[in-house]
């Protein structure tokens, strides 16, 4: 009797581990299956009918990262970040920049090469996509999850 309550306390505990890091695609500014779409390493947007809600980004408590996990939040020593800059992406102007590039997610500058000529702020809830043609800023959701600069602030 006692080995059954032991097997049984052990199973539970590892279904309960087990629904705390199921893990799902992450895609920076995608909704996730756990109701959030992760927009850095520490903030999030809340979804709704999947689709997140860009009015507003929420950090997460104590210092935490943003993943795709059902606890949303995690210690970066217990579950990397989902959605982290991207090295490939260059953010602000370079020898060979187009007239338009972002400065960080909602800033974007005008280039000359590599001078900047003036730079700008995207309208509160749009997103910088100043090499997708059309709207410098544009909906998170025509992002498809790419965001073109993943800076919080422009590199000073």
């Amino acid at each position: 009797m006692k080995s059954n309550t032991h097997l049984s306390i052990s199973l539970l505990l590892l279904a309960t581990v087990s629904l705390l890091v199921q893990h799902t695609t992450a895609t920076c500014g995608v909704c996730g299956s756990n109701g959030i779409a992760c927009i850095s390493e520490t903030q999030f947007n809340i979804c709704f009918n999947n689709q997140p809600d860009n009015t507003t980004a929420h950090e997460c408590p104590n210092g935490g990262t943003c993943t795709s996990l059902l606890m949303k939040c995690s210690d970066a020593a217990n579950a990397p970040a989902d959605c982290t800059p991207s090295t490939d992406i260059t953010c602000g102007c370079a020898a060979d920049s187009p007239t338009f590039v972002c400065t960080s997610r909602t800033t974007f500058a005008q280039c000359n090469g590599a001078t900047v000529v003036t730079t700008g702020t995207c309208p509160t809830g749009l997103t910088c996509a100043a090499q997708r043609g059309g709207d410098i800023c544009v909906d998170a959701c025509y992002l498809d999850g790419e965001i073109e600069c993943d800076l919080d602030a422009p590199a000073s």
